[in-house]
């Protein structure tokens, strides 16, 4: 078997090893480093999903108080928390 004697000859070949074990050793940092990468990305997306999630529910939570104070018209309602006047209706239809 020509392959067979070829992986045989190969592997005696001590420079073809130490860079067979050179690109191993990469391929492995480079796998690292990927991993390291995308969870950087993750942690990143996490957070801006969070603060996007933090910042709307803060506006259902000012809207819903103006609306049990009662004093307040739909559109300063919706001035002052940042819902779309459809939102503010919605919300008070649920109330």
């Amino acid at each position: 078997m020509q392959i067979d004697d070829e992986i045989s000859y190969l592997k005696l070949d001590t420079k073809v090893r130490q860079e067979f074990m050179l690109m191993e050793a990469r391929l492995l940092d480079e796998r690292r480093e990927g991993i390291a990468e995308g969870k950087e990305i993750g942690l990143a997306e996490g957070e801006a999903i969070g603060l996007v999630k933090g910042e709307a529910e803060h506006k259902l939570k000012v809207a819903k108080l103006m609306l049990a104070k009662g004093c307040y018209s739909l559109q300063e309602i919706t001035e002052l928390s940042g819902l779309s006047l459809a939102d503010v209706e919605k919300l008070k239809e649920e109330a």
